[in-house]
């Protein structure tokens, strides 16, 4: 994605709505999994940004972080993450190593050329029985001015998304969409920011992170943790984001 899109991503992941809402849902699954071990985990994240979620993983086990940007290893060495610059269509990642795997918006990325590919490459490296955490943008109408400041290839559907794990190797996945309470919105905005992408070039396209008022930002993050909650139980039918929990067969 921009170079500028890494510090924004570093400045905001602490308190954002967005990034928080997400963090905490991953980290419950990343518990649950600590628990159901019952010893330290050994995870990888994949595309691992700037670095905030393997900070918040680090109480949970040994963490490591992959990413194909200098700019975002960068930002994970200055919060002390343990990072490596490695392109994920490249890299052959040790056989059974990880009890778990978070790959969070990354495979939609142009730069990954084939995600099955990919897939496979996290199956691989996965114990048996292995957890793999994905998140991904959804629904093709949605693509914006966003989609081109970060580089988006494609956005999936949960059916999309489910043919590909299977075709990788992995089982028993639950697949749900996200930001499902504030998708109107959502939606409007994005098919208004259309009109703005189709008037700038990608190096002067800006993404959708940036902090709105204190105030906005608790009912944001209000209504993700609410939703957070319904996904503990159910799966939902729509949203701008798509989740899966999947384990290798």
């Amino acid at each position: 994605m921009n170079r500028a899109e890494y510090r924004r991503m570093y400045e905001a992941e602490d308190c954002h709505w967005w990034y928080v809402g997400l963090h905490e849902l991953i980290l419950d699954h990343v518990r649950q999994e600590r628990q159901r071990s019952a010893r330290p985990l050994r995870i990888l994240d994949a595309g691992c940004g700037t670095g905030r979620l393997c900070q918040l993983m680090s109480p949970y086990g040994e963490v490591e972080g992959l990413d194909a940007s200098s700019e975002a290893v960068h930002f994970c060495h200055q919060r002390g993450v343990d990072a490596t610059i490695v392109d994920l269509n490249e890299v052959r990642l040790e056989s059974g190593c990880y009890d778990l795997i978070t790959s969070i918006d990354v495979l939609y990325h142009a730069g990954i050329r084939d995600d099955v590919a990919v897939l496979k490459q996290f199956a691989r490296a996965l114990k048996p029985g292995g957890l793999l955490i994905l998140n991904l943008v959804a629904f093709e109408f949605l693509r914006s001015s966003h989609d081109v400041a970060v580089h988006t290839r494609e956005r999936y559907t949960r059916p999309l998304l489910a043919q590909r794990l299977a075709s990788a190797g992995f089982r028993n996945s639950y697949l749900s969409y996200r930001v499902t309470l504030l998708f109107p919105l959502i939606a409007a905005y994005r098919l208004a920011a259309r009109l703005v992408c189709s008037r700038q070039t990608p190096r002067d396209t800006a993404s959708d992170v940036a902090m709105p008022s204190l105030l906005v930002n608790k009912l944001l993050l209000a209504c993700v943790r609410m939703e957070n909650r319904l996904l503990g139980h159910c799966s939902l039918p729509f949203g701008s984001s798509l989740l899966a929990v999947a384990r290798k067969q």
